[in-house]
C-alpha cells in the first residue's frame, strides 16, 4: 500500500512540476480548462506539502532503495570468462557425413551401420598410489596454513568415543529439532559442484564435517575454526563422483571413501595423507557405490556391476578377498548389522533390497531375506544399535521400516509415503537414522521452502 501512494505521489509530483514549467513558458496558450487542472494540482501539492508527506516519501524511497549486501562464506565463486558464440548446429547425418566430419562411403546405410567418434573425453583416474594431502590441496591460501591445518587434524584421532544410545523423551528430542533454525550466517559453500556423500566426525571438542561432490572434490570443514577459506579445506584426490564418505568407527583417525572412478582410499589424518585400499581395473569402469565395515581391518564394497567386494585392508594389493555377485543390477548402499556382523543389507536399482549372511554367500538366490518394493530401491540401512530394524528408501515414493530380529524373517512395520523424485540435477534421497536412536530418522525433503 505505501508503494502505492508512493508512485500516486510521484505522478502529481510530476504533473505539478510540469503544470509550472508550461506556465512559467507560457500561459497564454493554455485554455480555461487546462488553466483549472493547473490550478487543481497547485492546491493539491499544497495540501501535501502542509501534510509533510513528500518529505515521509523523499525518506521512504531511501529505505527501499537501499540493498543489503549478501556475502558467502567458504569458497569463492571463480569468475567465469564468457565464451564467444559458437557456430549454429547442423546435423551431420542429414548432410551424410559420420560423427567426424567425414563422407560416408557408397551405398553406405544408416539403418544398419553406425560410426563411433574417437574424439571422446573421457575423466582420467588420478595417479595411483600414496596422495600428500598438501598436495591434492585446492584453493589453498598458503601452504603454512596448510599444513597447520593437517596438523591439526591429529586432535581428531585421540577421539575414542562412539555415539551412544540417547535416553532422552523422543517428544521433546523432537521439540528441540523442531526448534533450530538455519540463518545465513550458518550457511557455507563446502565443495564447488552438486554433493554425493556426507558424513561428522564422532569427536565431542570439535565439528568436522567431510563432503564429497560430483567432481572428485572431498572437502573437510572444521566448524568453529577460520583456517582456510571460512575452516573449509578442499581436496580433489579424485576425478569422478565421491559417491560414500564415512569415518572410520574403530578408528576415529581415518575417513574412508568410495568414487565412481573404482577407487576406495583412506585418508589418514594423523599423517595427512590418502592411501589406496581398494582399487578396481580401469578398463572395467566399475563404480564403487559405498562402503561399511564388517571389522576393524574388513571392509564391505557396494559396486555398481551386481557385486559386493569384502577387502581385507591388511594384505596388500588394493584387490579384493572376496567377490560376491548379489544383485543383476549395480548396487546402491550397503550396511553391515551393528551387533551380529555376519548380516549385510544391500540395496540395488531393483525393486527388492536383500539381507545376506557372510557364513553363506553361494549365489545370488542365497540372501536369507528379500525385502520388496514398488520400484527400485535407493538406500537400505540397520538400526545404528541394535539393528532389529531396516530403513530403506525408494523411488516408488516410501519409505519403509523392517523388523529385522530375526533377519531370516523380517517383516514391514511401517510404510511412508514420501516424495522421493529428486530430479536429475539432485542427489537422491536416502534416508537415514539418526546415530543415537532407533526411533528417529532424517530424510532430505521435496516441499518448499527446502527442509529435512
Amino acid at each position: 500500500m505505501p508503494i502505492a501512494c508512493a508512485k500516486n505521489l510521484d505522478t502529481i509530483e510530476d504533473k505539478s512540476n510540469n503544470a509550472e514549467s508550461q506556465t512559467m513558458a507560457s500561459t497564454g496558450d493554455l485554455s480555461a480548462y487546462e488553466k483549472q487542472i493547473q490550478h487543481n494540482i497547485a492546491e493539491k501539492m499544497q495540501v501535501l506539502h502542509q501534510l509533510g508527506i513528500t518529505e515521509a516519501k523523499q525518506q521512504f524511497q531511501h529505505f527501499i532503495s537501499e540493498k543489503k549486501k549478501t556475502t558467502t562464506l567458504g569458497l569463492k565463486p571463480e569468475k567465469r570468462v564468457r565464451s564467444p558464440p559458437l557456430p549454429p548446429r547442423k546435423s551431420l547425418r542429414l548432410a551424410g557425413q559420420d560423427p567426424d566430419g567425414h563422407e560416408h562411403p557408397e551405398g553406405f546405410d544408416m539403418k544398419t551401420k553406425f560410426y563411433a567418434s574417437e574424439n571422446v573425453t573421457q575423466m582420467s583416474r588420478p595417479p595411483a598410489g600414496p596422495m600428500q594431502m598438501t598436495e591434492v590441496g585446492k584453493n589453498v591460501k598458503s601452504e603454512q596454513d596448510e599444513e597447520e591445518f593437517v596438523s591439526s587434524l591429529e586432535d581428531f584421532c585421540k577421539s575414542k568415543k562412539r555415539f551412544k544410545r540417547t535416553t532422552a523423551n523422543l517428544q521433546n528430542f523432537v521439540s528441540f529439532f523442531e526448534s533450530m533454525r538455519l540463518t545465513q550466517e550458518h550457511v557455507i559453500k563446502v565443495v564447488p559442484n552438486r554433493i554425493f556423500s556426507l558424513d561428522i566426525h564422532p569427536s565431542e571438542t570439535r565439528t568436522l564435517i567431510c563432503a564429497g561432490d560430483k567432481w572428485g572434490y572431498l572437502a573437510l570443514w572444521d566448524v568453529d575454526s577460520a583456517s582456510g577459506n571460512d575452516g573449509v579445506h578442499l581436496y580433489q584426490p579424485y576425478s569422478r563422483p565421491v559417491s560414500d564418505v564415512i569415518f572410520d568407527p574403530f578408528d576415529s583417525g581415518k575417513l574412508y571413501s568410495a568414487s565412481y572412478d573404482g577407487v576406495v582410499r583412506c585418508a589418514d589424518l594423523s599423517t595427512g595423507v590418502f592411501n589406496e585400499v581398494f582399487v578396481t581395473d580401469e578398463d572395467d569402469d566399475i563404480l564403487c557405490k559405498a562402503v561399511d565395515f564388517i571389522s576393524a581391518q574388513t571392509l564391505a564394497v557396494a559396486l555398481g556391476d551386481g557385486t559386493m567386494a569384502v577387502v581385507d585392508t591388511r594384505i596388500p594389493g588394493c584387490t579384493a578377498e572376496h567377490t560376491y555377485y548379489v544383485h543383476k543390477k549395480g548396487l546402491r548402499t550397503v550396511s553391515v548389522h551393528p551387533v551380529d556382523r555376519q548380516y549385510i543389507v544391500t540395496s540395488a536399482a531393483e525393486s527388492y533390497a536383500k539381507i545376506w549372511d557372510l557364513r553363506n554367500m553361494k549365489k545370488p538366490t542365497s540372501s536369507i531375506a528379500e525385502l520388496p518394493h514398488g520400484k527400485s530401491v535407493s538406500s537400505a540401512y540397520f538400526s545404528p544399535l541394535t539393528g532389529h530394524k531396516v530403513l530403506t528408501t525408494s523411488t516408488d515414493d516410501t519409505i519403509r521400516v523392517f523388523d529385522s530380529t530375526h533377519p531370516e524373517q523380517s517383516t514391514t512395520l511401517h510404510s511412508i509415503r514420501h516424495n522421493n523424485h529428486t530430479g536429475r540435477w539432485l542427489t537422491r534421497f536416502q534416508a537415514i537414522w539418526h546415530p543415537t536412536r532407533e526411533d528417529l530418522f532424517v530424510v532430505g525433503s521435496m516441499v518448499h521452502p527446502r527442509r529435512v
